[in-house]
């Protein structure tokens, strides 16, 4: 324990640079990009799991998210927590489609090791947890 306090001291001494350079070296996994496989059956997986949980009447399954984009990686510069916002369709079983903002944050998943993502698709927010027609989420 005597040899981690010094160390410590000596990385923190030296932390000008950016954290997400940290974040990067001791995550496993390679922050995705928008149209990433994991970062879409993530989304699905999570909207399926809460439509059963809290909206079972409104019947809704997500099939997909077709025209995955980047939208912008530049909307905070001066933080050191990368973020990607992005847009696409969400396809539902039913056939329809509906425009769908999603967030990837590196380092903010679980106890900062990995990537999370949020997402908001319009109309399906009635709790305006993303704010209105997911304003928060389509920097």
């Amino acid at each position: 324990m005597k040899k981690l306090i010094p160390t410590a001291a000596l990385i923190a001494s030296f932390m000008p640079f950016q954290v997400s350079a940290v974040h990067a070296f001791y995550t496993k996994e390679k922050f995705p990009v928008c149209t990433s496989e994991k970062v879409i059956k993530r989304i699905v997986k999570r909207f399926n799991q809460t439509e059963g949980i809290y909206w079972e009447a409104r019947g809704l399954v997500l099939n997909t998210v077709s025209k995955p984009h980047l939208h912008n990686d530049k909307a905070f510069p001066q933080s050191t927590i990368n973020r990607r916002y992005c847009h696409g369709d969400a396809i539902f079983e039913n056939g329809k489609k509906r425009r769908i903002h999603y967030l990837i944050e590196e380092g903010a998943g679980f106890a900062g090791y990995t990537w999370n993502v949020e997402y908001c698709i319009h109309g399906l927010d009635p709790w305006k947890y993303h704010d209105g027609r997911c304003r928060v989420l389509s920097q």
